[in-house]
């Protein structure tokens, strides 16, 4: 296994790699030339010192075994230069932003185990390959999205996966607070929305019988607090989304006034899916939701506000007289406008806050509030009709960016069909083949940027998360920072060895798929079909079988693409040059689709 030695992930957009080394040891010292970075130096010493052991102090001037902070105006506002020398570190930055970026370049540099939550006792030497890089992102805005609502995941678990953020220099973390199976935001004026909204008795999932098990959770405010503030130290801004109108049967439990049928029995949804009661129209359920807002105003300083607006069955509405006699004094050509009402309204309660807000594509559908921000989530369609609508949007598009879909193996079943997101079509996604070399030309300013999804359906547990999240996350973290130039995936898969040694040493339970083949095909096409045998482990072949025999090293190797029949067996296993095998042997049987 052949490590590079500048394994940068996100790639940066220049390297020039120079002889020598620079060591961190006990006597090295930083220095902050401008006030500006000071509280970027003094947590980056408190990270450092876990695992070193390290105490090292922050000065105002130092010329040798020194980590030097130094303001350049002249450098783009995320911006950074980092010049590696055996005697000093100099990162260069206009901003705190990017000093900060600069210092997480450094730390990617070190030994992997500069990531260990612990102090490393066995004998480490923190070196750094001399270099000069150059730095800047290619999107302003560089997102994950963590749904706490399907499963509630503690504070720790979602500060976890914004130092894994801030490690790839993302910068935007939208978090799904309200949803139809929980609530999980304390309103201090409306406590049974934690005390009903936060909890279900059971979890039925997509079946129909459920698991028994009491599930549920909230954030404090004050756990709040501490969330964005850990966040802001890491240069990554909180967005926080509360559902309207749809997905909002947590909060009708708890008060079924907000429905269109109080009356009727109330309750906290233990199934996924798109739930027919939502949130009615009222002076009352407007009041309470600029009550909300209100609250979640003092604890999250982000410009941006997710206000969802995705999945919002008319039924209740177009079943309501109280709905149908609004949308006939608003003017609207049905009930189905009074989506456009509810976006409209919270679109101007916000903007009057200094707020921006996003919504899920069907804030497109009929009338469009152009102030919004759209997230295109349903293909490239709506980011083409927001663009040429002149406005903004950030791509997330489910087949390539919802890193809940599978990564590894998966049956052909109709449930599987599509949702299956390797590695390599994480990183190689090109939005410019669905949206358009002369749209991009004209109005590609119009994406702010794009954002991985992670939503909890099938993701119980914060293990499951992590190996849902990477090492996928370190694709988009790329695709947003690094030109499109100077990206390259087999150069990807190379940086990655040592980036799994990075994630061994933040203790992340990724996914193994990186070893193992996968059969790549199209599941829509007749036998005989074409298939590939892909695997991303840059040092391997794949040598494989068709007589049911367990392939070795002496077996065939796998061409670009082979044909089979329906009922042919594949088995295939990767080795290395020096015959060693890796992964998991891959056993595959070609049949039709499972119902």
């Amino acid at each position: 296994m052949v490590i590079m030695a500048i394994s940068i992930i996100p790639k940066p957009n220049s390297v020039i790699e120079k002889d020598g080394h620079f060591t961190l040891d006990n006597k090295t010292t930083v220095v902050v030339e401008s006030k500006l970075f000071q509280t970027v130096a003094e947590d980056f010493v408190n990270d450092i010192a876990v695992p070193t052991g390290f105490s090292t102090p922050i000065r105002e001037a130092g010329k040798k075994n020194v980590i030097i902070l130094r303001e350049d105006a002249s450098l783009a506002v995320e911006g950074y230069r980092l010049e590696v020398t055996p005697k000093n570190v100099i990162a260069s930055a206009s901003s705190p932003a990017g000093a900060f970026y600069a210092l997480q370049t450094l730390r990617q540099l070190m030994p992997a185990k500069i990531y260990a939550d612990v102090r490393v006792c066995d004998p480490v030497q923190w070196t750094a390959q001399c270099c000069v890089i150059e730095d800047a992102p290619r999107m302003g805005y560089r997102g994950m999205e963590l749904d706490v609502c399907r499963y509630f995941y503690p504070k720790e678990t979602v500060k976890k996966f914004i130092d894994m953020m801030a490690m790839h220099k993302q910068n935007y973390l939208q978090l799904h607070l309200t949803e139809d199976q929980a609530w999980r935001i304390e309103i201090k004026k409306y406590p049974r929305l934690t005390e009903i909204g936060a909890w279900r008795p059971e979890t039925k999932g997509f079946n129909e019988t459920g698991d028994g098990i009491r599930h549920g959770g909230y954030y404090t405010q004050d756990d709040i607090r501490e969330i964005v503030d850990y966040a802001a130290h890491r240069f990554v801004t909180v967005i926080p989304e509360i559902e309207l109108p749809g997905h909002s049967s947590a909060a009708i439990a708890a008060y079924p006034f907000l429905s269109c049928t109080p009356d009727e029995p109330k309750e906290v949804n233990t199934q996924w899916g798109i739930k027919e009661d939502v949130f009615c129209p009222s002076p009352e359920t407007f009041k309470f939701l600029e009550d909300v807002f209100d609250e979640v105003l003092e604890l999250f300083p982000s410009p941006y506000y997710h206000i969802g607006g995705d999945e919002c069955p008319r039924t209740a509405w177009r079943n309501s007289d109280y709905c149908k006699k609004l949308a006939s004094e608003l003017g609207l050509e049905s009930v189905d406008d009074l989506q456009y009402y509810f976006v409209k309204h919270f679109d101007k309660y916000l903007r009057e806050k200094g707020k921006t807000v996003i919504g899920w594509d069907e804030i497109l559908d009929g009338s469009a509030v152009k102030s919004t921000v759209v997230m295109s989530y349903r293909g490239h369609n709506p980011a083409i009709k927001a663009m040429n609508n002149d406005m903004k949007v950030i791509l997330c598009p489910n087949r390539f960016t919802y890193y809940d879909y599978h990564q590894s193996e998966i049956r052909d079943t109709k449930k599987n069909h599509h949702l299956f997101i390797t590695l390599r079509k994480a990183y190689n996604y090109n939005p410019t083949l669905f949206i358009g070399d002369s749209l991009m030309k004209v109005k590609g300013d119009h994406i702010l940027g794009y954002q991985a999804c992670l939503w909890g359906e099938s993701i119980p547990d914060s293990r499951r998360l992590e190996h849902q999240t990477f090492p996928r996350e370190a694709c988009i973290a790329e695709f947003c920072w690094t030109d499109n130039e100077q990206r390259n995936f087999k150069d990807f898969c190379v940086r990655m060895l040592k980036e799994f040694k990075r994630l061994d040493a933040c203790d992340i339970r990724y996914s193994d798929a990186f070893w193992d083949v996968i059969v790549n095909m199209s599941l829509e096409t007749d036998y005989p079909r074409e298939v590939e045998l892909e695997l991303d482990y840059p040092y391997a072949r794949i040598h494989y079988t068709t007589d049911g025999s367990i392939p070795t090293a002496a077996s065939p190797i796998a061409p670009a693409s082979i044909m089979v029949n329906k009922g042919d067996v594949i088995k295939a296993q990767g080795f290395t040059p020096d015959g060693r095998p890796v992964g998991k042997l891959m056993t595959r049987k070609f049949e039709n689709f499972e119902e």
